[in-house]
């Protein structure tokens, strides 16, 4: 039998790939970002003792999106970032509110680090500290935790990353490929809507979990509005009639998901990672919210563009 040989992986297969991966990998140092942070303590200062826990966390995520920094690299046709620029990676105090020895820690590793800026260590002192170091869900179960426990941490049997981590390793199904967040916020009006007091003694929390995730659909929407037109504020100045295109396009794009459903092979790549920042900003999963079956979910729409030429 002949011995099989095959070329080398080839890193990037368009000069636009290849200068994207060069930004990625040259460009940009792994950092922390403390924008989340602000704004979440922002919306917690302005509601916490005023609503229920789940609207509290409705009303924050919705604070986040609007006024986030939506970043965009010239020439990427897949918009979103988890932080205000790439490679930076936000804080959740509210699940674990990181001391100051914490962001040294971080910012000195020799492997995986995260560079902490001045600012970003001023922020933490006098702004996110104050308000989270009691509050904070790893503060607040240390409080309850026996004393083994401790010891037990204080061994190394166990690490914080084990406390202080959200729901991971989930598997998205299709919804979000035959539903847009508009679609979903009518299918939760429904049920707030059908909701017997009289009957059900839990709709009255029933109510307030449905009104938090509202909210989230309204954040998601805002979301991608707000992509739409930064692109188009950006097409509007830009000089390049290729990039200018692209920017048109994009906003074309973000007109449609994640407030519909995607129509299009690339309406529904970009849906999914809309939807995959929206969770990885909302909760501190480690990225661990898997696309599932990404090629099954995708194969109708490329299928349907290709057939339309």
């Amino acid at each position: 039998m002949a011995e099989l040989t095959l070329e080398p992986t080839r890193r990037g297969s368009t000069e636009r790939i290849k200068r994207l991966r060069e930004i990625s990998d040259k460009e940009c140092t792994p950092s922390i970002s403390m924008e989340r942070a602000v704004l979440l303590t922002e919306a917690y200062k302005k509601w916490e003792g005023k609503v229920s826990a789940p609207v509290l966390r409705g009303k924050a995520f919705k604070y986040i999106m609007e006024n986030r920094t939506n970043y965009i690299e010239k020439g990427s046709l897949v918009l979103g970032e988890k932080g205000d620029k790439p490679w930076a990676a936000p804080t959740f105090p509210e699940l674990c509110c990181h001391t100051l020895e914490d962001f040294e820690n971080m910012n000195n590793r020799e492997k995986v680090f995260f560079r902490v800026s001045e600012e970003d260590r001023r922020i933490q002192e006098e702004v996110i500290i104050p308000y989270w170091h009691d509050r904070a869900m790893m503060t607040r179960m240390n409080r309850l935790l026996p004393e083994e426990w401790h010891l037990l941490f204080d061994a190394g049997l166990y690490t914080e990353f084990l406390m202080q981590r959200g729901p991971g390793h989930t598997v998205a199904d299709g919804k979000m490929y035959q539903k847009g967040f508009a679609d979903f916020k009518a299918d939760i009006q429904q049920e707030i809507d059908n909701l017997d007091y009289n009957k059900d003694m839990e709709a009255l929390n029933k109510r307030e979990e449905l009104e938090g995730m509202k909210l989230v659909c309204e954040g998601m929407i805002i979301y991608g509005k707000r992509y739409a037109q930064q692109c188009r504020d950006l097409a509007e100045k830009e000089t390049d009639p290729q990039w200018k295109q692209e920017l048109l396009e994009l906003a074309d794009v973000c007109d449609v998901v994640p407030e519909h459903a995607p129509q299009t092979f690339r309406q529904a790549i970009q849906m999914y990672w809309f939807t995959h920042i929206g969770v990885t900003v909302e909760m501190n999963n480690w990225d661990a919210y898997s696309p599932g079956k990404l090629d099954q979910h995708l194969e109708p729409f490329y299928e349907k563009d290709i057939e339309e030429g």
